[in-house]
């Protein structure tokens, strides 16, 4: 029998594949998807007593990739024990004969998969010559959406935002590595007004009251919703001429639970994009905000992705 392949943290980042790559992938997944030919169950949520912890189980089957599974657990005093956020790790399958393929942690995947379903997004949302990025909360995906979105388009700026100094020094010091000029905010609103790409991914902590207003953001701007719009005030989501989505049907099962996806009207998502039944941005002056849970499809994607150069080594 073919050994049970086991990627760990490190190994994940080492073999990731480029963000244009991924994002390459995911389109044609998100394809299948509108054809009906993706299977992906709504997840599945367990909380302790209090809700002070929560998992998921995210399956999908992606034909001629693999069937899986991501677990992911998290908890809000993460932070105060060292520990990040939301811990995860995928299971993957073959899909003919059931066959476990893979284990991996998942905390870094997790980081490239959402990076990479904001960047396909971006391909068709945001300005073609957007150059100025602010990022509202400064941990892994605030990392991983910067080095996505540079790889296609020309960002000379980010804005930072973080309740953290000592994260947001560490953020700015990687931008200017990266060439990019980092300017530390003070006010979130200071960082989102003449920004022409918004990613925000404030983690859940208890008290957290909305603050972020679309009708704060510039003109033609594209706004990210990591945090599945947590720090977005629900009431200010008509500023937005029109609000996108990973999948429509999974959205819509958060309807019940989450303010800000409830006051949602979804234009369309990744397969309408994707598949050019709903058109991008065709107003360069339109607000547009990118509202989404991520999907587990897209983590069998990478999950495939990273198995294949594992087997290259």
């Amino acid at each position: 029998m073919t050994r049970l392949l086991f990627l760990n943290e490190a190994e994940v980042a080492a073999l990731a594949p480029p963000a244009p790559k991924l994002a390459d992938a995911l389109a044609d997944a998100f394809k299948l998807r509108a054809a009906g030919k993706i299977a992906m169950p709504t997840k599945t949520k367990l909380t302790t007593v209090g809700n002070d912890t929560f998992f998921h189980a995210m399956p999908a089957l992606v034909p001629g990739m693999a069937a899986g599974v991501k677990w992911v657990g998290g908890a809000a005093g993460n932070s105060a024990r060292g520990l990040p956020h939301i811990n995860a790790l995928l299971v993957l399958s073959d899909p003919q004969s059931g066959r476990p393929l893979a284990v991996m942690e998942a905390n870094h995947l997790t980081g490239l998969r959402t990076a990479g379903l904001t960047l396909l997004a971006a391909r068709y949302l945001a300005k073609t010559d957007a150059s100025r990025l602010a990022v509202i909360g400064c941990g892994l995906q605030a990392w991983t959406h910067l080095e996505a979105l540079a790889s296609e388009f020309s960002l000379e700026q980010v804005a930072i935002y973080g309740r953290r100094l000592e994260a947001v020094n560490v953020f700015a010091e990687k931008a200017s590595e990266r060439g990019i000029a980092p300017r530390l905010c003070k006010e979130a609103d200071e960082a989102i007004t003449d920004a022409d790409i918004v990613v925000s991914s404030i983690p859940e902590q208890p008290g957290l009251k909305p603050f972020l207003r679309a009708d704060r953001l510039a003109p033609g701007a594209f706004a990210a919703m990591v945090d599945l719009g947590r720090s977005w005030r629900s009431d200010c989501l008509r500023g937005f001429d029109q609000t996108f989505t990973d999948d429509n049907q999974q959205s819509l099962t958060l309807r019940a639970s989450n303010p800000t996806f409830e006051a949602a009207d979804f234009t369309g998502d990744l397969g309408d994009l994707a598949t050019g039944r709903v058109a991008g941005r065709v107003d360069a002056d339109a607000r547009i905000a990118f509202l989404f849970p991520g999907v587990a499809l897209a983590d069998i994607v990478i999950g495939r992705m990273l198995l294949e150069a594992a087997e290259l080594r």
